[in-house]
């Protein structure tokens, strides 16, 4: 990220290195699970739109509803060189990562032809807990 600043001649701000550490904790995060991470730093929706929009140019992250039709303004950390498994709920947009280890192993073993992969990110689409339960309720 430090490198994408300055080579692009920006500023390393006390609120965008403060959305950064706090993006990189989070690792899926809505923009107002990220606000809600930031109340007791007095930074404006603005700053916090205008480098989330930063940091998916510099690769940092990724903007899931653009890709995988989830609720606005869902991001991720892009983690080159770790292998992720992503439940995404088609109802509410919600983004989980859940850990398996045979899933991940099974794909890690994988071979293809004239193909070597490096790591790789799961979505599994489904309904989450919550929307299954409000879909049975009359």
């Amino acid at each position: 990220m430090c490198a994408y600043l300055d080579a692009h001649h920006l500023h390393h701000t006390t609120e965008r290195m403060t959305i950064l550490q706090i993006a990189c904790e989070l690792r899926t995060f809505s923009v107002e699970e990220l606000r809600k991470a930031l109340v007791e730093i007095n930074i404006s929706r603005a700053t916090i739109y205008n480098n989330l929009n930063l940091l998916e140019k510099a690769g940092v992250l990724r903007r899931l509803d653009k890709e995988f039709g989830v609720r606005a303004g869902q991001y991720e950390l892009i983690l080159p060189h770790s292998s992720t498994i992503k439940i995404v709920c088609q109802r509410c947009g919600r983004v989980s990562e859940i850990k398996d280890s045979t899933i991940i192993r099974m794909l890690a073993d994988k071979k293809f032809s004239n193909f070597v992969p490096e790591y790789f990110t799961l979505y599994v689409h489904g309904h989450c807990k919550v929307c299954r339960r409000q879909k049975r309720k009359p």
